[in-house]
């Protein structure tokens, strides 16, 4: 198999030194990729503006309808992993929403409150027409009880 993909994140000092950069397979970029996209704020990216997703706007939002935020970010998903990672079609993402409690073993209470997003993606990979799965979990706006 062929590493023609390079890995992230980059080794700033292996360029300076003119060293070769890490590299992996396809499978291991789209994975990359994805991850960055989802992980960036809209506006971050200096030569692109819409680079990234909106999750990051929705931060500490106060929800009052579970369903039309997910499919929001569900939107929010697929049309930046469209655009931005072209390398995929038949693009099917699917988005969950958990909430776990963080038990303090000590006192056996309750100390926080997290919410995780689960970001299920499938698709198929266009060069080899080999089908690519990819979860993405996003812990989100904690809330402390102590």
């Amino acid at each position: 198999m062929v590493h023609n993909y390079y890995t992230l994140p980059l080794n700033f000092e292996k360029i300076t030194r003119k060293e070769r950069q890490p590299r992996c397979l396809l499978a291991d970029s789209l994975r990359q990729h994805i991850n960055l996209i989802i992980r960036t704020h809209f506006k971050e990216s200096r030569y692109d503006d819409e680079y990234g997703c909106m999750i990051w706007e929705k931060d500490f939002e106060t929800i009052r309808s579970v369903d039309k935020w997910k499919g929001e970010l569900l939107d929010s998903f697929l049309q930046s992993l469209k655009k931005y990672e072209v390398r995929l079609s038949n693009l099917q993402v699917e988005v969950n929403l958990d909430d776990l409690k963080v038990i303090d073993p000590k006192t056996r209470k309750i100390t926080e409150f997290k919410r995780r997003i689960n970001v299920q993606i499938e698709g198929t990979i266009k060069q080899t027409n080999e089908s690519f799965q990819h979860n993405e979990f996003i812990f989100f706006s904690p809330l402390s009880l102590t």
